[in-house]
């Protein structure tokens, strides 16, 4: 029996929902209904997570459709480099700090996926300093919260 790609991304998303519920019984504040506290909405999440991969799963066990090839071996690659990409940014950020390594990250992964289109070298740069720019003042000042400043810098 062949696995179909609905049944792997079905039982993918159940095994996260599972993850991400047993991570938030972790949390010591319990759910009131004065104050949800922080495990509500990792909760929902993962509740989302769970029936949603249950749909997909059933919904390709019951599919008599043949399926076509998902990602050729080029596209599994560009997962894996993301990915790569992704971790570099979160090391980054530990050195460098938030304000350095989210634009340099940013323009990296819009060259990336910008392949092929009609994009700009500068369009590209202004969109990751203006979306790190804006996150930045989203959460320090509208929310009061802190970004890395990174070990060299904070």
């Amino acid at each position: 029996m062949k696995i179909k790609r609905d049944q792997l991304t079905g039982a993918v998303l159940i095994l996260l929902g599972i993850v991400v519920f047993m991570m938030t019984t972790s949390f010591s504040i319990p759910i009131t209904g004065a104050y949800p506290g922080p495990r509500m909405l990792p909760t929902i999440a993962a509740f989302g997570f769970a029936v949603c991969g249950l749909g997909i799963l059933v919904n390709g066990t019951m599919s008599k459709k043949e399926e076509k090839v998902y990602m050729v071996k080029a596209g599994w690659i560009r997962i894996g480099i993301t990915l790569a990409v992704i971790a570099a940014y979160i090391a980054a950020m530990t050195a460098v700090g938030y304000l350095i390594a989210t634009p340099v990250i940013l323009y990296i992964l819009t060259t990336m996926f910008a392949r092929g289109s009609q994009t700009s070298l500068k369009g590209r740069i202004i969109f990751s300093v203006a979306v790190a720019v804006i996150i930045y003042v989203i959460y320090v000042f509208a929310f009061g919260l802190t970004l890395p400043g990174g070990m060299l810098f904070g």
